[in-house]
Formats: C-alpha cells, sequence, structure tokens
C-alpha cells in the first residue's frame, strides 16, 4: 500500500491527504489491511470517546442518510 505524501519542508514533515483519496487507498487495500485499518482507527480513537457522539450526530444529518444506510446494510445485515 502506497500513500503518496506532499514534503512542505523537511522539519517538521508534513503528510497530506483529503478523504476522498484516502477513501480510494482504502478501497485498494486487501480485506485484512482494511480491518486493520479499522481497529486502528476504533484504537485511535479510545482518548477520544466523546468524539463517537459527534460522529454519529453528524451521520444522522440528512445529507448522510446514503452513507449511514450504506454502512448499516454492509456492515450489520446481520443485526437487522
Amino acid at each position: 500500500m502506497k500513500i503518496p505524501v506532499k514534503i512542505t519542508s523537511n522539519y517538521p514533515m508534513c503528510i497530506e491527504i483529503d478523504a476522498d483519496r484516502f477513501g480510494a487507498i482504502f478501497a485498494e487495500m486487501a480485506a485484512d489491511d482494511q480491518v486493520a485499518t479499522l481497529a486502528a482507527m476504533v484504537e485511535h480513537m479510545t482518548p477520544h470517546q466523546t468524539q463517537w457522539d459527534y460522529i454519529s450526530i453528524e451521520l444522522e444529518l440528512p445529507e448522510h442518510s446514503n452513507l449511514r444506510r450504506t454502512l448499516r446494510d454492509v456492515l450489520f445485515t446481520a443485526t437487522r
């Protein structure tokens, strides 16, 4: 897996990637790497538990209804 980086200076080094490009990279990963990435995201969120509330609130907005529906259909089919 390769992530393109833009280095803006020698120190500190800045890695810049937008959500769309991260999504494209994620889509190209093997399933085990995708799961590892999701696990790492959850692990790194551990100190920021309140952020899950903000994410949940954001996902409930009407403009995210397709995303919400897709996530439920793909990840939680056994619970319906």
